[in-house]
């Protein structure tokens, strides 16, 4: 049997106390405001995958709460990708950490004041993970453009 394979991934949406959320912006081109998160490693699981990548990338632990999202993008760098976008929250002063290599900026901001640049596949990722209702999954994302 042939098999198919499809790169994925984990982002976290994740807020603080006061309901503003946190983004990164990346240290690497195209420098854009992104959720935290990236690519699985091989056999890890989607909520290992954003454990692992927040850990990584701010230093920190995440128990996620909820997944709010899972999205499919024909056109992803790494090829087909399937995105696992999952919600939590953590205190604003949770001693981030964050690897320089990966972030060259971070913030906890209002989600009527985002930063930018931000693509629109991260915005709609972002808004979906804000909202309390679930949504009908999978969400097929639009062929990616730059932010």
């Amino acid at each position: 049997m042939d098999w198919v394979r499809k790169a994925t991934g984990s982002a976290a949406v994740i807020t603080d106390d006061r309901g503003r959320v946190l983004l990164l912006k990346r240290a690497y081109p195209p420098g854009d405001w992104v959720l935290p998160g990236g690519n699985a490693e091989a056999d890890e699981s989607p909520v290992g995958t954003v454990r692992r990548e927040v850990r990584e990338e701010l230093g920190i632990e995440l128990e996620p709460e909820r997944l709010t999202g899972v999205y499919y993008q024909a056109d992803h760098p790494a090829g087909e990708f399937i995105h696992f976008v999952f919600r939590g929250a953590l205190d604003a002063d949770a001693g981030i950490r964050i690897d320089p290599s990966e972030v060259a900026e971070h913030g906890f901001f209002e989600t009527d004041a985002l930063p930018e640049p931000m693509s629109p596949s991260t915005r709609r990722r972002l808004t979906d993970g804000l909202r309390e209702a679930s949504l009908d999954l999978p969400l097929t994302l639009p062929p990616r453009s730059e932010p």
